[in-house]
């Protein structure tokens, strides 16, 4: 069986952002975007302070 899910890029964007704010992280910024090979890459900027943060834990 096959299925099929499609999603616009805010959709994507905010799931994955809801992703990163759970583990505590903010993204300061993000691209969304396929390659030739259709793999959906996200990229992202996080803040360094969140980074920091995290590495004191």
């Amino acid at each position: 069986m096959n299925v099929t899910i499609t999603m616009i890029d805010d959709e994507i964007r905010k799931i994955l952002r809801d992703h990163f704010a759970q583990k505590g992280f903010n993204v300061k910024e993000s691209q969304l975007y396929s390659d030739d090979s259709g793999i959906i890459r996200f990229d992202i900027q996080l803040y360094a302070y969140d980074i920091l943060a995290k590495g004191d834990e």
